[in-house]
């Protein structure tokens, strides 16, 4: 069986507990509301291939499911969540790898100090882990802070902080263009030649295409649905590739799976 990469899990449906207005699960609409089937996501870990795991953990349901993902995982898992839950359950990352925290204007974290504090305590309290910061460019406003004034530099330059992953909304809208890109990329240049693929990570569809860095990284999702799991190739595509009832039925479908052979979202 061909390895998924990385596998990302959303234990809620849409929308999840934390609710940003421009989330990309909020263009999902067959879900529900349901919660995810934790055996058969359990059962599936055991028996596909991947690099490794990334779930989404957005309030305290999804905490007490993350243990028996992590003792199924075949491969380190991630945990994404916000920085607000980081500080209230930081015993959310035993057994954890890396967690990526959230960082964009809807969350109200903006100040590089109380970050980087809280980034020092979950590498104390966790050896080992690796701590990233996943900057969402949400709004111009946002942007123009992260780029023109300095704050993803402050962040990439954080002690505590391994890497900083720039990331725009999916689909891209209008104001974060291919002109807006070059425009970033222009000013972010000394932090880029210092800290590209080392500190600080470009967004998916913009390393591949935009700078031709390399390909797809086939963020390939699974998530709540009627009658079992839903998959999709791409974590950010509104609809699922199909639903599977149970983890071998998944695994078969997804033997010789390859990533998409094009982004869904065009950069206009």
């Amino acid at each position: 069986m061909t390895t998924l990469g990385t596998l990302s899990i959303h234990l809620d449906g849409s929308p999840c507990g934390v609710g940003c207005r421009f989330c990309y699960l909020g263009s999902r609409r067959d879900d529900g509301g349901r919660r995810l089937h934790l055996p058969l996501a359990a059962e599936a870990l055991g028996i596909l291939r991947y690099d490794e795991v990334a779930v989404a953990i957005s309030d305290a349901a999804d905490a007490a499911a993350l243990p028996a993902l992590v003792a199924a995982a075949r491969a380190p898992v991630a945990v994404t969540t916000t920085l607000q839950m980081a500080t209230r359950a930081p015993e959310l990352f035993r057994g954890v790898a890396r967690v990526n925290l959230s960082v964009d204007s809807y969350k109200g974290w903006a100040d590089p100090a109380r970050i980087g504090a809280l980034a020092q305590r979950l590498a104390a309290e966790h050896p080992g882990i690796d701590v990233v910061l996943l900057a969402t460019l949400d709004t111009p406003e946002w942007a123009a802070r992260l780029v023109d004034q300095g704050l993803l530099a402050e962040l990439v330059d954080l002690p505590a902080v391994d890497k900083v992953a720039l990331s725009a909304l999916k689909p891209p809208p209008p104001w974060c263009d291919r002109a807006f890109w070059m425009r970033a990329l222009g000013r972010l240049q000394p932090l880029l030649a210092r800290a590209l693929e080392t500190r600080l990570f470009l967004d998916c569809y913009v390393a591949a295409r935009l700078l031709q860095l390399g390909g797809c990284p086939a963020r390939a999702d699974l998530s709540p649905a009627a009658g079992g799991v839903a998959f999709r190739s791409c974590v950010y595509q509104p609809a699922p590739d199909f639903v599977a009832a149970d983890a071998p039925s998944l695994a078969a479908r997804l033997d010789g799976f390859v990533a998409p052979a094009a982004c869904p979202f065009a950069i206009t």
